[in-house]
């Protein structure tokens, strides 16, 4: 009895001396000291846990039986709080030898047993391991929202290191999304905020700040934090590893690819000693490739590729799969094979985008762009929104690249708006408004899927019109509501019928896909669309064809797919209202459109455009009627937005009898603002500038000093 306290109370001592304090192998010697023959079950457990915790921490991943042994222990002895940290202890283990679905499973088992147990640390730590796990597999933002809890939690019981774990975690979640400057500010807070920091965390944070200053190309200041990492990394094995990995990367991304290829075999021959089938050996064979790739050993280049996919398929980890198609792409390209590279390619960005990985996305868009592959209007898409993103990461070296390439390949070719009137156009002079068209004209002649979103009103519907005239595209532009159409009728709507198909087909009908073919599509109110349409959607857009009811053959269709929607789709993802998949396929490129009350600068330009659409001749003979409008409408609030301020136009247009000299006086008669508060409200408007507000209301200067004598209104 005697001999098991002072065990008890040396494993409680080795616990908080050393592993507490990130001194796993210290920990681990005191504990190979110990005679635990003569321990009770409950002791046994507790002796396992703590040398499974050690092992782990310095990448030894032989503990498989001594967890599944300590679990048994302590479901049959009812200890709930000893059998979640086992749980979790088996779910990080897991985690490293590349075992994520297994892993998912027993760390929410984990979670919820601390939870019981009310142990809130417990809760914090599962949550961190979730997090790595989310973000392994490209589930980035619930990766973020495991560690935000995290993050939550620790403050809440003040504990410090379970803060900095968490916060670094969070960091190295940004840097994996492509948000280098908000990864290195959460890194540099982690250094300069917190005191004491251990070996094994001091390593594993430069590690990561290391990688991301040398995505900005900050090559002397990673090379210096790499120094640091190294000299922290003690006997950690996987930390060892990791620093071999995150040289050869510094180095892959300043061009040394001989020293990279030295440091990443260093890599590969440890990890495969410690964790084979780990997220170690797919990310470091992947950069090998890379290495083999920049040295124009393009065999090489592509075994160690196949043999990286294959582990980085087995745990899952999207962000490697992603990265081995793009080496493929590279080396069906030196082979010649032009089809297959861009499919490659295609596939690396949908897996990007897939898991909201904005560098890597970046990355491969420039370098398909540059590939030759490509048209002109696919390569200039790609470039600008590389572009956009190095310019919001101001990522240097790479803005000057994709601005260099853009202007060699110049500006997409727009048929001129100006003179033909019946062709679509979108207004902009707001300078997010001017951003949009920047955009829509450098995508337009591209194949890319555009998702447009904003509230009702807020001119989606013409935006697709502008980028379908803009493409250059033969087809139809055709517009389908897509949450009008009964289930029971989306096949033979979209897709069209054979005669004879079912009951009443007694003619071949054309559907509305077939219509838009060599043209475009414009799918509107797409999350309300039935889970039966998303799935034929995802259908259409993999086969690149449609089968009509009836007919054995299907059809090869070439269209361009706009979709739109004034719903959060986030919320219904996670809803499973929406399919993940159909998203970052419909949403290759991205563009928001912003509450009219936000851009009001669009207002009188849309004023001017929509008179103009009514009455050319009367529009060019009433320009100051047009200006006084344009500056009384861009003092109110549009809550409908665009369509809102176009029909008040075509309401007005009517009351005044379409005389346009008659409207701005109707629309201030309209303004649904008290007189004083109306005057008021342009005296702001022009900085109290007497003469301009009377020219808006249309009455004289004196009228207007008059008035604001009469209502008593006094400059704030």
């Amino acid at each position: 009895m005697i001999m098991q306290t002072e065990i008890s109370f040396k494993l409680t001592e080795i616990e908080s001396e050393y592993l507490n304090k990130g001194m796993p192998a210290q920990a681990l010697a005191a504990l190979d000291k110990i005679d635990y023959s003569g321990l009770s079950r409950a002791g046994l457990a507790h002796y396992i846990l703590l040398k499974s915790e050690a092992k782990l921490r310095i990448g030894k991943y032989d503990i498989d039986s001594d967890l599944f042994e300590a679990i048994a222990i302590c479901r049959s002895l009812g200890d709930n709080r000893g059998f979640a940290q086992a749980k979790y202890l088996l779910g990080c283990l897991f985690c490293c030898q590349g075992r994520f679905p297994e892993a998912h499973e027993v760390l929410i088992e984990s979670y919820v047993f601390f939870k019981n147990c009310e142990d809130s640390g417990g809760m914090a730590r599962a949550l961190n391991q979730l997090a790595y796990l989310n973000e392994q597999n490209g589930k980035i933002d619930i990766a973020m929202e495991n560690l935000r809890q995290c993050i939550a939690i620790s403050k809440e019981l003040k504990i410090s290191r379970y803060i900095l774990k968490s916060v670094a975690n969070l960091a190295q979640v940004y840097l994996r999304a492509g948000l280098i400057d908000k990864a290195i500010a959460e890194f540099l807070g982690i250094k300069q905020g917190f005191e004491n920091i251990s070996g094994d965390q001091k390593c594993t944070l430069n590690l990561r700040l290391a990688l991301a200053k040398a995505i900005k190309h900050e090559f002397d200041e990673a090379l210096a934090l790499m120094d640091q990492a190294k000299s922290n990394i003690g006997n950690r094995r996987r930390e060892e590893a990791l620093y071999y990995e995150y040289m050869g990367w510094i180095y892959n991304l300043d061009g040394k690819f001989e020293g990279a290829k030295e440091h990443l075999k260093n890599g590969i021959k440890l990890s495969e000693e410690i964790a084979p089938d780990s997220s170690l050996i797919s990310q470091t064979k992947r950069l090998l490739a890379d290495a083999y790739i920049g040295l124009g050993k393009f065999k090489l280049a592509e075994k160690e590729a196949r043999e990286a996919l294959a582990v980085a398929e087995k745990i899952n980890e999207r962000a490697e799969i992603g990265g081995c198609y793009r080496i493929f792409a590279q080396v069906e390209a030196s082979k010649g094979h032009k089809e297959k590279a861009r499919e490659w390619y295609k596939k690396a960005m949908d897996m990007y985008a897939l898991i909201s990985s904005r560098y890597e996305l970046a990355v491969t868009r420039y370098m398909a762009a540059k590939s030759g592959l490509h048209s002109d209007g696919e390569s200039k898409a790609m470039l600008y929104l590389a572009r956009e993103y190095f310019k919001a990461e101001n990522i240097k070296p790479f803005i000057d690249k994709t601005n260099d390439a853009l202007l060699k390949n110049g500006h997409a070719k727009v048929p001129d708006k100006a003179t033909q009137a019946d062709n679509p156009t979108f207004i902009a002079v707001h300078p997010e408004s001017k951003k949009v068209v920047e955009l829509t004209e450098h995508i337009a002649q591209s194949e890319l899927t555009v998702f447009l979103t904003g509230p009702t009103g807020s001119g989606k519907d013409q935006l697709a019109r502008y980028i379908h005239h803009c493409s250059g595209r033969k087809g139809e532009f055709v517009m389908v509501n897509t949450a009008a159409i009964p289930e029971s009728m989306i096949e033979s709507e979209l897709f069209g019928y054979k005669k004879g198909a079912f009951t009443g087909a007694d003619q071949d009908k054309v559907g509305l896909f077939e219509a838009a073919d060599k043209g475009t599509i414009y799918l509107n109110e797409i999350a309300d669309s039935t889970p039966s349409l998303q799935a034929k959607l995802l259908e259409v857009i993999e086969t690149k064809g449609i089968r009509r009811l009836g007919d054995t053959k299907p059809r090869p269709i070439d269209i361009r797919i706009i979709t739109a929607t004034n719903h959060d789709l986030d919320v219904l993802m996670k809803e499973n209202k929406f399919r993940f998949d159909l998203y970052h396929r419909l949403n290759e490129v991205s563009i928001s459109l912003t509450l009219l009350d936000d851009r009001k600068d669009d207002i009188p330009a849309l004023v001017a455009h929509f008179l103009n659409t009514l009455d050319a001749d009367q529009a060019k003979n009433h320009h100051k009627a047009i200006e006084r409008l344009g500056k009384i409408f861009s003092l109110r609030s549009w809550s409908g937005n665009v369509r809102q301020l176009r029909s008040e136009i075509n309401r007005l247009w009517v009351t005044s009898k379409k005389d346009m000299s008659k409207i701005p006086r109707l629309a201030l008669a309209s303004w649904d603002l008290s007189e004083p508060d109306k005057l008021l409200t342009i005296l702001n408007s022009t900085n109290w500038n007497r003469y301009e507000a009377a020219r808006i209301m249309g009455v004289s200067e004196g009228t207007i000093r008059a008035r604001i004598k009469k209502y008593g209104l006094t400059r704030d």
